[in-house]
């Protein structure tokens, strides 16, 4: 049931065409095969490479307890949507060549090795079996990276409200996830990758704010966008209420 409302949450208010079902021979397009596999691989311009073990560190340090069918799905879900976030950033910055693409897609990064300790953790298939740039296991993740390419290609102004939307998207799933979730680790994991998203989505607005844009909430309401972006930026690690950790270490 999650996944249907992903899906059908995601593709409300885009512009899908149906060359986008035909861009399959396009994959990782906007930038070299080698370019694409240096950056994912931690050796492209400006990404250090390699996970923080602070959120590493934390994973293991919580107890191992058994999966629901539910978080599974959710853990699934979670890996390859924070690829095509990666991977739309990437892109974006390729074609716009604005550095707030670049930077938050090094988040991105981070989020999905945040996704990959957890799967790892309980031996759970990787559903990212290719890390090349806008190359998605599921069909459906496939076609939602070209719609966002397509709307984030308009113009600078619509990439930053794609931008904008991904963040959205994240945080209204990832909540659905923790309610859905009974595990400490997966629980927490999920509390730092929502407070990423926040901080991804004040700078999205922010941007959009110096070209005299604004960013109207689609999965979540007008309300919480607004209190999201009237807050400051959050920093360190978290625990599986949404709490700050202390002493709170960086990630």
């Amino acid at each position: 049931m999650m996944k249907k409302v992903f899906f059908v949450a995601l593709l409300i208010g885009l512009l899908v065409v149906q060359v986008m079902a035909q861009g399959n021979g396009n994959r990782g397009q906007g930038m070299g095969r080698k370019g694409q596999r240096e950056y994912v691989q931690g050796r492209g311009a400006g990404y250090g490479g390699g996970f923080n073990g602070g959120m590493n560190a934390l994973v293991s340090s919580l107890p191992h307890e058994e999966l629901s069918e539910a978080e599974i799905e959710g853990l699934m879900q979670m890996r390859e949507e924070e690829k095509l976030a990666r991977d739309v950033y990437l892109t974006l910055h390729q074609d716009w060549n604005h550095q707030i693409f670049q930077n938050i897609a090094r988040s991105e990064q981070r989020h999905m090795e945040a996704v990959k300790t957890l799967l790892s953790k309980y031996n759970l298939m990787d559903p990212v079996i290719d890390d090349t740039v806008g190359v998605f296991f599921d069909p459906k993740i496939q076609n939602l990276y070209y719609a966002l390419l397509q709307k984030g290609r308009i113009s600078l102004k619509q990439a930053l409200q794609v931008g904008a939307l991904i963040e959205d998207l994240d945080i209204f799933d990832l909540k659905e996830f923790i309610k859905a979730a009974d595990n400490v680790d997966i629980k927490t994991v999920y509390q730092n990758l929502m407070k990423g998203s926040r901080n991804h989505l004040r700078s999205f607005v922010s941007q959009l704010s110096a070209y005299g844009d604004s960013y109207e909430g689609t999965y979540l309401s007008s309300e919480e966008i607004e209190e999201i972006i009237d807050s400051p930026m959050e920093r360190g690690l978290y625990d599986q209420d949404g709490n700050p950790l202390y002493p709170n270490i960086g990630w």
